[in-house]
């Protein structure tokens, strides 16, 4: 785009045609008013002198009513007396002269229809003059001359301020526009910008805000900018989820590789070991154990991450009343099965309520934060699961006094493959790091949230959720 084809140069060009036709326009309507109301006044005066020339006088040859005192200097009678003599006089500086032949012709074709005409006589200039007939044809005339004079002065006057109209124009327009298009420019620059940078791939960084300077806010510029500002603000936050959601994506596609990888080399192993020893030999027998272990580890570890996958793509679930005191019950009387060396205690409210949830989904949200307990603590560790009614919101709390938590993994705690220390590990089947997660995942799926508080000798993971109409 050529720098004529900018918008500030078409404002520039535009803005100075409208001053100057508004310059021309005013100039000719001055000019035309002050030649109006000049010549008026000389209409006038030759009305004075023609009342002034049909008084008695003007003896010999001088132009009758010449001689009549008042008559201004310059004042011109040609007369065409009743006998065809001719007369023609002018009022000079104290004396009278004589019109020449020419001058008093060219006078005598001004008519005789009670207006008054603009003459130029030769040698003589521009005259006002008017013809009358009584007695004689009597044509009457006033120089132009001061007047003409007058109007020219005022026409370079006019024509001097109008061009420098246009100039100041021309200028005051070039910095405002400049000052107010240059928010404008910014945004086509930053726009070029982002249009030429690749956001599909790799970490991603927008330009800087426009700046629109000193311009209000209600200013339409600076609306634009403002929303400009926005969109960048929002481009840069979803490329920044973007970022976040590729990295955790090859994290967990890493982490996922890693969990399958092991029982899957696990089964190689003792496939390969049982079919060197035989089929009724004990090492046989023992690698088909553990070939139906890790297979069974294995098909519980890609159903966690089928659900977790279903959960991502289907994030809304079909909710319906759940009592959650029979689901803790449940869960509690499983845990107690599964880890009889732990103490779990509960703490109900004397009526169950309902809470708008997926009955089997609940249950296992509740499953595996004792599971998390039971695995993460020691035996004689009291885990205690409560729920209650707080602030119009149903809660289930499972606590421990454990160790605790690492303050360090807290903030990750609910990401998927995150695994405590292993020195926090107190049981011997091997944890997924995906069992929170999937509590995480669950808990947001029915409109609710998680959080957990942690410090040594009290873990408290709480569940959220909204009760029941």
């Amino acid at each position: 785009m050529t720098s004529s084809h900018t918008l500030s140069t078409q404002l520039r060009r535009r803005v100075t045609v409208i001053v100057a036709a508004l310059a021309i326009v005013l100039s000719i309507s001055t000019l035309f008013a002050a030649r109006t109301m000049t010549y008026n006044q000389v209409d006038r005066q030759l009305d004075a002198a023609f009342s002034r020339q049909s008084r008695p006088g003007s003896p010999g040859d001088l132009a009758p009513g010449i001689n009549v005192p008042g008559m201004a200097e310059g004042t011109v009678i040609a007369a065409l007396m009743s006998n065809g003599e001719r007369r023609g006089t002018t009022v000079g500086k104290g004396d009278y002269e004589p019109l020449t032949t020419v001058a008093w012709s060219e006078l005598q074709t001004v008519p005789s229809d009670g207006k008054k005409h603009t003459v130029s006589v030769p040698g003589m200039g521009e005259y006002r003059a008017e013809a009358r007939i009584g007695d004689n044809r009597v044509v009457v005339a006033l120089p132009l001359a001061e007047q003409n004079l007058i109007l020219f002065r005022l026409s370079l006057l006019t024509g001097i301020m109008g061009v420098l109209a246009v100039v100041v124009a021309g200028i005051a327009t070039a910095a405002l526009t400049g000052r107010t298009t240059r928010p404008l420019r910014a945004l086509s620059s930053t726009a070029q910008a982002v249009s030429q940078t690749r956001l599909d791939q790799g970490e991603v960084q927008v330009p800087a805000p426009v700046d629109v300077g000193e311009l209000p806010p209600e200013h339409e510029v600076t609306q634009l900018a403002t929303a400009f500002n926005h969109m960048l603000d929002n481009v840069q936050g979803a490329l920044a989820v973007r970022q976040a959601s590729e990295t955790k994506l090859r994290r967990f596609v890493a982490d996922a590789s890693h969990e399958l990888r092991n029982p899957l080399a696990a089964i190689k192993g003792y496939a390969e070991l049982a079919e060197r020893a035989g089929p009724e030999s004990r090492d046989a027998s023992f690698a088909l154990a553990r070939i139906n272990s890790e297979s069974t580890r294995m098909t519980r570890l890609v159903s966690d991450l089928l659900l977790l996958a279903r959960l991502d793509a289907e994030p809304d679930v079909e909710l319906r009343p759940v009592d959650v005191v029979e689901v803790v019950l449940n869960a509690v009387a499983d845990a107690r099965a599964a880890g009889p060396e732990h103490v779990w205690r509960m703490e109900l409210p004397e009526e169950g309520f309902e809470v708008m949830a997926n009955a089997d989904q609940l249950h296992q949200v509740v499953v595996n934060l004792l599971s998390n307990a039971r695995t993460h603590t020691p035996a004689g560790t009291t885990v205690t699961t409560s729920v209650a009614m707080k602030q119009g919101r149903a809660c289930i709390v499972v606590c421990d006094d454990g160790p605790g938590i690492d303050p360090d993994e807290l903030p990750r705690i609910f990401e998927r493959f995150t695994r405590g220390d292993v020195a926090r590990a107190h049981s011997a089947t091997p944890s997924t790091g995906l069992g929170l997660a999937i509590v995480h995942a669950v808990v947001r799926s029915f409109g609710g949230h998680t959080q957990v508080e942690s410090r040594p000798g009290r873990t408290c993971f709480t569940v959220w959720l909204r009760p029941a109409d």
